[in-house]
C-alpha cells in the first residue's frame, strides 16, 4: 500500500497520529473524515478527502457531531445497562475506547468482552443495529450540510459503501439524485465482497450520475478478519477516479 485515507466517524483527531505514522512507513496519507447525516429519517455516511483541517467551518460540524456522538454514546450506555442486564455500560466502554465518544463498534467490543455476545456481528444483530433495543438514532447533519462542509474546506464528497444502506435499485437512484444535487462528487463502487449484481448496479449509478468513482475497505479494526485492508478490486474502466490529478508519484 502507497495511500491511505483516514476516514473516522466525525472526527479529525487521529490524523497527527496517522501522519506520524504514514512517514514512518512511506504512505501517503490523504486527511479525510467519514460524516455521519440524515437525509429523508435514515443515516447515511459521506467521506470528505483531502481536507484542510485548519478550516473553521469545517471544525464547527466536527464539534457538533462529536456532542451528537457523546449524547448518543450516553444513551446507548443506558439501554445496554437495562437491555444486556449491565452496570455503568457506557463508563466502560469509555476507558475501554479512551474516548467519550464510543461508535457501535466499540459498544460491540465491550458486550463481547462482558461476555453478553459472541462476536461483533452478534453484537450489532443483538443490540445495536437499527430496530433493536440499544440502538439510538442521532440528530445528524443534513446531506446538504455535510457536502458544503467538506466543499468549503477543500475537499472531495463520496458516498460511503453505497450497498450497505439495503436499498432498492429505486432508492438508490432517489437518494443519489439528492446527493448529485447538493453537490456530491463520488461514489465508493470497489469495496470487498460486492456481489456481480451490486457492481452492476454501482457502474450504472456512477455513470448515470456522472460520478467520480473511490475505492475503500471500510475497515475498523483488525479483528474484521473478512476485510482485507488494501486488497481492493480495480475500479471500473473509463471511471473517474477521486485520486486522479491529486497524486503525485
Amino acid at each position: 500500500m502507497t495511500c491511505l485515507a483516514l476516514t473516522d466517524h466525525d472526527t479529525l483527531a487521529g490524523l497527527p497520529e496517522a501522519h506520524e505514522a504514514a512517514r514512518q512507513h512511506d504512505i501517503s496519507l490523504v486527511n479525510g473524515i467519514e460524516l455521519s447525516v440524515r437525509h429523508e429519517n435514515r443515516e447515511y455516511h459521506v467521506l470528505g478527502l483531502w481536507l484542510d483541517t485548519d478550516c473553521g467551518q469545517l471544525q464547527e460540524r466536527v464539534a457538533a457531531q462529536q456532542e451528537a456522538r457523546v449524547n448518543r454514546a450516553r444513551e446507548i450506555g443506558r439501554r445496554l445497562d437495562r437491555a444486556a442486564t449491565l452496570a455503568n455500560s457506557y463508563e466502560r466502554t469509555c476507558e475501554l475506547a479512551g474516548t467519550d465518544a464510543p461508535g457501535r463498534p466499540l459498544f460491540a467490543r465491550f458486550l463481547e468482552e462482558a461476555g453478553r455476545v459472541r462476536n461483533h456481528r452478534h453484537a450489532f444483530n443483538r443490540y445495536l443495529k437499527q430496530g433493536q433495543s440499544a440502538f439510538v438514532a442521532t440528530p445528524w447533519c443534513t446531506l446538504e450540510e455535510a457536502i458544503a462542509d467538506i466543499h468549503a474546506a477543500g475537499g472531495t464528497a463520496v458516498l460511503a459503501h453505497p450497498q450497505a444502506y439495503g436499498m432498492t435499485r429505486k432508492k438508490l437512484r432517489q437518494f443519489l439524485a439528492s446527493f448529485k444535487e447538493a453537490g456530491g462528487d463520488g461514489l465508493e463502487v470497489a469495496m470487498p465482497g460486492l456481489s456481480p449484481q451490486q457492481t452492476a448496479l454501482l457502474d450504472e449509478c456512477w455513470q448515470h450520475f456522472d460520478l467520480q468513482v473511490s475505492a475503500g475497505s471500510d475497515f475498523h479494526s483488525p479483528e474484521q478478519k473478512w476485510l482485507a485492508l488494501g486488497r481492493l478490486p480495480p475500479v471500473p474502466n473509463g471511471a473517474r477516479p477521486v485520486w486522479e490529478g491529486r497524486l503525485t508519484s
